[in-house]
């Protein structure tokens, strides 16, 4: 049975054609897709500037590197329990080895062997029934297309261990940044958020922030020395990835602070860090990346119990025929979350 789905051949050059629909194998489920969110690393994909290529350019690389989608299971493969043809279902898309050393250490996201179900732009895709979760009848596809991203966050708050009266500052406004914004805020922090963008950092206020700050009007680390009485934030969150917001991050973080690295810096770039402010004031800096099986666990209760704005983050919806208008709204940082409908 042949499936519309999206194929790219060399960077740039975006194709949606008919494809053979692929079948299940075992423990896999055959899901129609409903909703699929654009990842950075799907835009990087795109663009031929990805640091990780999961698919190869040409007629295999149907549905891409899609991976932030959610559907309804159409077909059941062998040996798969307890999902049934119809249900509404979120994938996560990562399944780790369980043999590797970081999965005994129970660093299943940085399996040395993990498998990732991914060509989610297209009508149909495969995922891993394990690894597929309910939703709520109340929780729309598009809703539920924030379960990987929101699993990311969840990963990335539980390394920074934000706790109530927390300050937390987090760089960068995009759709990641709001998502830890919420979150921070569920946690019982204080939330200063920054951006350039001044359409992001209304809607950062408008979703709660208690400071969204527009770095083009005010210096944000006068703001954070400001707000802590001169100490600086317990928590730094960097969402965008870059020397410049890295570098602002140690002028923000207090003593014995937290710095996460959240988002990547591609392409790669060097960064400048004086190193008596991490050894005079014990700054802790880490990064995050993916997440595991129970942060995604997590990221689908918060999702079904409708606990964050989600529908708000959403500024664009476009069918598959227009993935490439998709994909260049998002290059030229058009809106928010971009959304597709295989």
């Amino acid at each position: 049975m042949p499936m519309k789905a999206a194929i790219l051949h060399e960077p740039l050059k975006l194709e949606i054609a008919e494809v053979e629909t692929p079948r299940p194998r075992e423990n896999e489920i055959l899901v129609r897709v409903r909703a699929i969110g654009i990842c950075p690393s799907d835009v990087r994909y795109y663009l031929g500037i990805g640091i990780h290529r999961l698919v190869e350019y040409g007629k295999d690389s149907y549905g891409l590197i899609g991976h932030e989608w959610s559907g309804e299971v159409c077909e059941i493969g062998p040996n798969v329990k307890g999902i049934d043809v119809g249900e509404r279902i979120a994938q996560d898309h990562l399944v780790p080895c369980g043999m590797c050393r970081y999965c005994g250490m129970g660093l299943t996201n940085l399996c040395l062997n993990k498998v990732q179900y991914l060509r989610g732009f297209a009508e149909y895709a495969l995922a891993y029934a394990p690894n597929a979760y309910k939703l709520s009848e109340s929780v729309s596809f598009e809703e539920a297309a924030f379960a990987e991203p929101l699993s990311c966050v969840v990963h990335a708050q539980r390394i920074a261990n934000i706790k109530p009266g927390d300050i937390v500052v987090i760089i960068g406004a995009g759709p990641m940044g709001l998502l830890h914004m919420q979150l921070a805020k569920l946690a019982g922090a204080l939330v200063i958020i920054t951006d350039m963008i001044k359409e992001r950092v209304k809607k950062a206020k408008n979703l709660g922030a208690d400071y969204a700050v527009d770095v083009t009007e005010e210096d944000p680390v006068s703001l954070v020395k400001h707000v802590t009485n001169g100490i600086g934030a317990d928590k730094v969150i960097v969402s965008i990835g870059g020397k410049r917001p890295i570098e602002q991050s140690f002028q923000i973080a207090r003593k014995n602070g937290t710095i996460i690295l959240f988002g990547g810096t591609v392409p790669p770039e060097s960064v400048e860090i004086n190193p008596n402010i991490i050894h005079y004031g014990e700054i802790i800096i880490t990064g995050s990346t993916d997440y595991t099986r129970d942060d995604f666990r997590v990221a689908i209760g918060l999702i079904n119990n409708h606990r964050l704005r989600l529908k708000e983050l959403i500024t664009h919806i476009f069918p598959l025929e227009k993935l490439k208008e998709a994909f260049e709204t998002v290059v030229a940082k058009k809106g928010l979350k971009v959304m597709v409908h295989p």
